[in-house]
């Protein structure tokens, strides 16, 4: 398992070392200052400069606008028998130092070593070349950092070391070489910037444009043609084409406003058509009465009672929720509010219509509709109460229970004769009954 691992270190490795070689052999297309100088090259921070980076620095390239690298003042410090003790130099990718070290000479014999070590460990070459004359031996130290020295991070120093020891002698030189790998000028950035037409920073004398430009200066916006795409033709005609609310673009294609009422429903795609437009096409569901959703229209909608406490809200740019529209149905002039949620689903509320069922009214969620019902209710009910009362007063006032026709009914007395029955005063006899 472990050479397993092993071997996919060693890849990666040489995967990036042979990318890192192919940025750095192709100069004219490294467009970004930690880039040119990790390869050794030179920075224009000229804005109008072609070319960005080179190896070279003629007098006539970059004038006055080269990038300078922050170094370090060059330190040595002397030695009683190797001399000098200490050196700190910088060392620009793709330079070479030579460094001399004396001592004194003990025997022909002696013993120069050196010993290296940095931060990135690799990627730097060290030669040694000893000579002596009389009692006194030199050893000169060469030193350069290969191109693949500084790491992809953009430390803006790296740093490695040699340490020259002579057998025989008890004190040992050391070398620290200060390598500069990225720009200053990276960390001031300049967002926004007026240069780049606002459309990118600036940092370094080079543009880093927004998704969707491209240019010096940002100044070109990428036109990506999608399927279906109906270009607008005419600058002069934006108000026609680009349904009054925007502009055709540099790409043949509208370029919505942004500070216009309306403009968070404004669709690019569709020739920055509103809300409005887009619900228009509905006027079954607008000339409908019913709440919910409607199943006359190509997109989710819903209609929802007429609140106009909602009228008020915005979104988090200050731009209107609910937007004024309205329309022509039947020579009947409807005036309603839409919204599109998040979701892609739209609402309206009428707020005005030929039909009083729909165009009723709800201020602050209270139907203006519903007092007018109950006051209707309330005087029929009056009235009703009224005309009751008339009739009951202007009734036939009931028998006395005192009255004689009252009296002797008990249920003892049931079967007695009926006091208010009369006997027939006179009788007929028929002349023809029982003849045949």
């Amino acid at each position: 398992m472990a050479s397993v691992w092993f071997t996919v270190v060693i890849l990666v490795l040489i995967q990036q070392v042979i990318a890192t070689y192919r940025e750095c052999a192709e100069f004219q297309n490294l467009k970004n200052c930690n880039d040119c100088i990790r390869c050794g090259g030179h920075w224009c921070n000229d804005p109008n400069e072609v070319q960005r980076c080179s190896r070279d620095t003629p007098d006539t390239w970059c004038q006055g606008n080269r990038e300078k690298l922050l170094t370090s003042t060059k330190v040595e410090e002397q030695g009683i028998l190797l001399s000098p003790k200490y050196i700190l130099q910088t060392l620009e990718v793709g330079n070479r130092a030579s460094l001399n070290f004396t001592f004194p000479s003990k025997t022909s014999e002696q013993k120069v070593e050196y010993v290296v070590n940095s931060t990135q460990n690799s990627d730097f070459q060290v030669t040694k070349q000893t000579y002596c004359q009389g009692e006194t031996c030199t050893t000169t130290i060469e030193a350069a950092p290969e191109t693949t020295f500084c790491g992809a991070d953009g430390k803006t120093y790296e740093f490695f070391n040699v340490k020259v020891s002579v057998g025989g002698i008890e004190d040992s030189s050391v070398i620290k070489f200060h390598v500069p790998c990225a720009c200053g000028c990276s960390d001031a950035v300049e967002a926004q910037s007026p240069r780049c037409n606002r459309r990118g920073s600036f940092s370094c004398g080079v543009c880093t444009c927004h998704a969707g430009w491209i240019g010096t200066f940002c100044e070109q916006p990428i036109c990506e043609k999608k399927r279906g795409d109906v270009p607008c033709t005419d600058s002069a005609r934006s108000n026609t084409e680009c349904s009054g609310n925007g502009v055709c673009g540099p790409c043949d294609q509208c370029e919505c406003f942004t500070d216009k009422e309306g403009s968070r429903y404004f669709d690019q795609d569709n020739y920055c058509a509103d809300i409005c437009m887009t619900t228009n096409y509905c006027d079954q569901c607008l000339a409908s009465p019913l709440p919910g959703q409607c199943q006359d229209c190509h997109f989710p909608l819903y209609r929802l009672p007429y609140n106009q406490t909602l009228m008020t809200y915005k979104d988090d740019f200050n731009r209107k929720l609910w937007i004024k529209c309205n329309s022509t149905i039947n020579d009947c002039n409807i005036e309603y509010a839409a919204m599109r949620d998040n979701n892609g689903e739209t609402y309206y509320m009428i707020m005005s219509s030929c039909d009083p069922v729909a165009g009723e009214q709800v201020v602050g969620g209270v139907s203006v509709t519903l007092p007018v019902v109950l006051g209707v209710i309330a005087m029929l009910a009056v009235a009703a109460a009224t005309a009751g009362y008339v009739i009951w007063k202007n009734r036939t006032p009931p028998m006395p229970l005192t009255d004689p026709m009252y009296q002797n009914i008990d249920a003892e007395d049931c079967t007695g004769e009926n006091p208010l029955y009369k006997p027939p005063t006179s009788s007929f006899k028929n002349p023809t009954y029982g003849k045949w």
